[in-house]
């Protein structure tokens, strides 16, 4: 059996094969190597407000959560709609979330803050290289993408200025 060396948080083992026996968890696995580091650190913690004090989140409800996230769009407004309501709810110490409520008031006040219509809810996250502009900040990578296309970006934004 391969091992991951061990666990940051906890040490424990990893498990290389465990984990891409599960389907969920390969999806959700997946999904997040596509994003940008970020993006996905704050997805993640916002995924963990979803589990209980005694009981992990199965791979199955958290891919669940994640593509119902996407829904939500991926711009600059919802990265930082999910930090703000991570560092809400854990200094609150409160139950559980049961949906995506809190966010998306949260994303509603941030969008007022940023001045961003509301209107953008339709990219999926799953689209590589997808690029989203906060007003008045540089673009937000949420996806990783190849040298080649970074360069193509740098220079149509180049272009743009």
């Amino acid at each position: 059996m391969m091992q991951l060396n061990r666990c940051p948080i906890c040490h424990s083992r990893i498990s290389l094969e465990a984990m891409v026996q599960d389907e969920a968890g390969r999806e959700l696995l997946g999904l997040l190597a596509a994003m940008n580091n970020d993006y996905a650190q704050a997805l993640v913690t916002y995924l963990g407000l979803f589990r209980s004090a005694h009981r992990d989140l199965s791979n199955a409800k958290a891919l669940q959560l994640a593509k119902e996230v996407a829904k939500l769009g991926c711009d600059g407004a919802l990265l930082i709609a999910m930090r703000k309501t991570a560092d809400s709810l854990r200094s609150k110490e409160s139950k559980p979330l049961a949906n995506h409520n809190y966010l998306k008031s949260v994303l509603v006040d941030v969008e007022a803050e940023l001045h961003v219509p509301s209107v953008r809810r339709d990219t999926p996250l799953g689209v590589s290289g997808v690029t989203h502009t906060v007003p008045e900040q540089r673009p937000i990578h949420i996806f990783k993408t190849s040298k080649t296309a970074q360069a193509l970006q740098s220079l149509e934004d180049f272009g743009n200025e």
